[in-house]
């Protein structure tokens, strides 16, 4: 009975010492552990939570369950670590040239997922790879039409670029279209900074030219000598100038994502003691 109590109080004291040390802005992909989480499940939360990550962002919530856990589960669990989950990337067979009413009624779930366990965002991860003009279209009203129906379900949509969406389509970039041609109050972007670099993409200009479409920056870095992802700052990355934007760019979350291998942790922990010397994120 009292080892019991001891383990009690001690779960306890973690979760509040957890609740206390996670004020800040910096949040982290759970893809980022993709190998972690099968292995301990809790054990790799805590682990982040420890670093002092305050929010998470799962992957492939699809369906309810991540990991054999709910979206209001897995709210809960890391609630009690002192992080929210900001929002999950959503990987669905998208299909914008002729969606039907089962694709629909698949953003309706998933606006009802995220509104279960507190969560502001879902967040479309992929695309099909635009060819044409008229593809960027499709994709466009697609992205309209998603968030139109996440707004009325209480979420908010936004989609997350990778390299290919900075080749030209009749001289245009493809993420600029889409940007341009989507409505502001019903899709957001969420800009990832290491695939902007990889794909040659002017990153500032994203941050500069569009005030309020990019809310959300995923946090990773890209050497373009050794042509790798690395941790954050040690690639080509300008957080430095970045940050001196965050505010006017209308940024609400930062959320890293780590693509490296070896030690995974000793690469989110210096994610994190990198980020944290901004103003922005707010890390006391």
């Amino acid at each position: 009975m009292l080892l019991a109590a001891g383990s009690v109080a001690g779960q306890q004291v973690f979760a509040e010492s957890m609740a206390k040390s996670n004020k800040g802005r910096i949040g982290i992909q759970l893809y980022s552990v993709k190998d972690e989480l099968p292995k301990d499940f809790d054990g790799t939360l805590k682990k982040l939570s420890a670093m002092g990550y305050s929010s998470i962002e799962p992957y492939g919530f699809a369906e309810d369950d991540f990991f054999g856990h709910t979206m209001k589960e897995l709210s809960k669990k890391v609630k009690d670590m002192g992080m929210s989950v900001s929002g999950s990337h959503i990987w669905t067979g998208i299909k914008p040239k002729d969606p039907d009413t089962k694709e629909w009624d698949f953003w309706k779930k998933c606006a009802a997922r995220m509104k279960s366990g507190g969560a502001e965002w879902a967040i479309l991860s992929s695309i099909p790879k635009p060819n044409t003009s008229d593809d960027l279209k499709r994709i466009a009203d697609y992205f309209n039409h998603a968030g139109k129906i996440c707004k009325e379900g209480g979420a908010k949509f936004g989609f997350h670029n990778h390299y290919d969406e900075f080749n030209k389509i009749n001289g245009e970039i493809a993420l600029d279209y889409l940007i341009k041609n989507t409505e502001p109050k019903l899709v957001s972007f969420q800009l990832d900074l290491g695939h902007v670099i990889n794909g040659g993409g002017d990153i500032m200009h994203y941050v500069s030219d569009f005030p309020g479409r990019i809310k959300l920056w995923h946090a990773s870095d890209f050497d373009r000598t050794k042509r790798e992802y690395t941790e954050a700052g040690k690639g080509d990355v300008p957080y430095t100038a970045l940050f001196e934007l965050a505010k006017s760019s209308g940024l609400e979350r930062l959320i890293v994502e780590q693509e490296t291998k070896g030690d995974i942790f000793t690469s989110c922990k210096i994610d994190f003691d990198f980020l944290k010397q901004f103003r922005w994120t707010k890390v006391s």
